[in-house]
């Protein structure tokens, strides 16, 4: 999966979540802050996110620990291996 794909991806996941939640998305892009922003995703969403992403990509970026990330592309970035 390319960059730019799994971007999309995120993106749509981003956009669902916030939907569940009641809410209409914003534009997201890579500069998208995903918690505290105002944008209608909370916590509990981005855990399923994350937890769909391992699945989809077969990355674990957390298995060390956590590790920080505020944005939509450090969210992109974490979960990328290059093909």
């Amino acid at each position: 999966m390319t960059r730019e794909e799994l971007f999309n991806h995120v993106r749509g996941l981003v956009e669902q979540s916030i939907r569940d939640g009641g809410n209409e998305p914003p534009e997201i892009t890579e500069a998208t802050v995903l918690l505290g922003s105002g944008i209608g995703l909370d916590s509990l969403g981005l855990a399923t996110i994350v937890v769909e992403l391992e699945e989809k990509t077969g990355v674990s970026p957390f298995s060390g620990g956590f590790v920080n990330f505020t944005t939509v592309g450090e969210l992109v970035t974490l979960f990328h291996k290059e093909d």
